[in-house]
């Protein structure tokens, strides 16, 4: 019997990325950014002028950048009948909302149901399959300092139960107020990232990227020397996406996750 349980990993291919976030808005500028030679500085909003004029009045700020990153790394990837499905993962979602609501109730001022409706965790989840009439399945998630993490896995397990061909994850979130900033371990920007993923060796996704992404898990916090609480862990990931490889590993507390990625032949 070992007194360390042994390492788990799930391993998947990514097909396509896009990332947003204010001042890096395409891929040249998320290259300069991964080389150093750009920054992300704000506040901007996305461009979301493909969204209806009165959907977009709905969305806020942290939907906008969900939309703005599904457009760009879909772009025609689920025409054909090959629609993925969705996996949207934020830490905190529609916190500016949600805190709007908990100060006007301090106030005393009335609680708004359309208010209460688009601060839920899932708004970015039903807002885009309403917009885009697409009733693909979509789940909205929540994993604390792993949320990325969890959001990979579920993406990977709706994957080898055959629920799509492919999953588009998307990991969306904003940096908290200044009150709340100490509690910010893994937020350090607003930015999105989406992933397009698919099983290894399965075909049908125009791999213009072919990069593959394992993501590996394990309690033996001994075993993980220079593992840490990694600021924005998507962007870390997205930075391995553009060098072509290489690993980083994030403490979160009960588990350390490490991610590596390389290119692949599929």
């Amino acid at each position: 019997m070992h007194d360390t349980p042994s390492p788990s990993s799930v391993s998947l291919t990514v097909g396509r990325w896009a990332a947003w976030a204010p001042g890096v808005t395409d891929r040249d500028a998320w290259q300069a950014w991964a080389r150093g030679d750009a920054a992300i500085s704000g506040p901007v909003d996305p461009d979301v002028k493909f969204v209806a004029p009165m959907m977009r009045r709905r969305l806020s700020g942290l939907s906008r950048m969900a939309f703005r990153v599904a457009a760009d790394c879909l772009d025609g990837a689920g025409e054909n009948g090959n629609s993925p499905a969705f996996v949207f993962c934020s830490r905190y979602g529609e916190y500016a909302r949600s805190f709007g609501i908990l100060g006007g109730f301090s106030s005393g001022d009335p609680v708004s149901a359309a208010a209460f409706s688009m601060s839920v965790h899932n708004t970015a989840t039903s807002l885009y399959s309403i917009e885009t009439k697409d009733r693909s399945a979509a789940t909205a998630m929540a994993g604390g300092e792993a949320t990325l993490e969890t959001g990979f896995l579920e993406a990977w397990s709706l994957l080898v139960n055959g629920a799509a061909p492919s999953v588009l994850l998307i990991y969306h979130d904003e940096c908290l107020p200044d009150l709340y900033r100490d509690q910010a371990t893994t937020v350090a920007h607003d930015a999105a990232v989406a992933l397009l993923l698919k099983l290894p060796g399965s075909g049908g996704a125009d791999d213009a990227d072919g990069m593959g992404l394992t993501l590996e898990w394990s309690s033996n916090r001994p075993a993980a020397s220079g593992a840490k609480a990694a600021p924005d862990p998507a962007l870390e990931v997205l930075r391995l996406l553009i060098d072509g490889g290489g690993s980083f590993a994030l403490d979160a507390g009960r588990l350390v996750w490490t991610w590596k990625a390389g290119r692949v032949a599929d």
